[in-house]
């Protein structure tokens, strides 16, 4: 069985970053996994026509027209397309509905949608077509399931899980650095992430908790706060708005290390309550893998209740004084903390992991090839 391998940011590079051990797989949603099940992987190269790829942003409904159209055209021997976006493979998605493409489309869906007709007609045109729905949360499965009647048999809810392998192998790395400095001790609250984050709540906190907090961002995504408090570091490349601060992810473990925990601010404007995507959920497992305590913004998207799994705290959208609350809780409680972490990191190990993510997921795409 052989599936062809696409998403929204360039898995070809992640690939080869992957490869070097350099770069997590679960990035990848699950792909790195699928060989160890007899699944063959072939990734589409990226980009090639850059005018189609402009296009594409500006008319996105249509998805990745770059992509799909290299994949429409070419005579490449595989069984089925496997998107780790549903929006990429939106216009291949439609030609299939119609029958004028034939090949299996799976697709990860991170998102659900509005219940109204405008997404009523979107879901139709170009959801309802493709093969298998991994939807990374219940959630996201029952609306797309009650709201826009897409039937269960297409519906999947697979968590994604962290590759534990690569952050226990770059915490080793790390280790050697903390063991050179005199002061191993957690030194800040760390805040990283480019999507949809609302640092400006965040960091008006924190000119009344006398504590440090590093920011690792975009220049899109940075605060837009007039004045940083002096206790408040805010790293991004201002000459790359859309990409997040250099940092390999060796030296992004160490930064993990050395916090006492982590924060997870998402910017989710009332209005956006039941369609945005699961935002933050990369730095959410990320920071369990690690065994660090999270305080988040509540996105209701989620299956994972970080309350209720007793391994971070939330907080409401655009609440300053929630943010103030339950940081300074932390940092008054430091046995419940690590406490916390601890769970996080177990959770890691039972459920939340690469490996069992990779396995239900090549499952999925073998029950679609049959």
């Amino acid at each position: 069985m052989k599936i062809l391998f696409i998403s929204s940011a360039p898995m070809d590079e992640a690939w080869q970053k992957w490869e070097q051990h350099n770069y997590p797989g679960h990035r990848l949603f699950g792909a790195t996994e699928l060989p160890k099940y007899g699944i063959d992987i072939d990734i589409l190269p990226h980009e090639k026509y850059t005018k189609l790829k402009q296009i594409s942003n500006q008319i996105k409904i249509l998805g990745d027209l770059d992509q799909q159209l290299r994949i429409l055209f070419q005579r490449s021997d595989y069984d089925l397309v496997y998107s780790g976006h549903d929006i990429n493979v939106s216009l291949l998605t439609f030609l299939r509905r119609l029958g004028l493409y034939r090949k299996p489309i799976v697709a990860i869906m991170h998102r659900s949608f509005k219940n109204n007709l405008l997404s009523r007609i979107y879901v139709d045109l170009f959801i309802k077509g493709k093969d298998k729905l991994i939807c990374l949360s219940s959630v996201i499965r029952d609306r797309l399931r009650d709201w826009f009647g897409i039937p269960e048999s297409k519906l999947i809810v697979l968590e994604l899980g962290v590759d534990l392998a690569f952050y226990d192998l770059k915490q080793k790395d790390a280790q050697v650095d903390q063991d050179l400095s005199p002061d191993n001790q957690p030194q800040f609250i760390l805040s990283l992430g480019k999507t949809y984050r609302d640092y400006n709540t965040l960091i008006q906190a924190f000119a009344h908790i006398h504590y440090p907090l590093k920011i690792y961002c975009s220049a899109n995504s940075a605060s837009t706060v007039s004045n940083i408090p002096e206790n408040v570091k805010l790293n991004y490349d201002p000459n790359d708005p859309a990409n997040s601060a250099v940092l390999s992810f060796t030296e992004l473990v160490n930064e993990y290390t050395k916090a006492y925990a982590v924060a997870i601010p998402l910017d989710i404007p009332p209005e956006r309550t039941d369609s945005v995507t699961l935002t933050g959920c990369m730095s959410l497992i990320e920071a369990m893998a690690m065994g660090k305590a999270v305080v988040m913004t509540r996105n209701r998207q989620f299956s994972l209740d970080v309350e209720k799994e007793g391994i971070g705290i939330y907080v409401e959208p655009g609440d300053v004084t929630g943010w103030q609350k339950d940081i300074s809780y932390l940092l008054e409680n430091p046995q419940e903390t690590q406490e916390m972490g601890q769970r996080g990191r177990r959770l890691c190990e039972t459920q939340y992991n690469l490996d069992y993510f990779g396995s239900k997921l090549a499952e999925q795409l073998k029950s679609v090839c049959r």
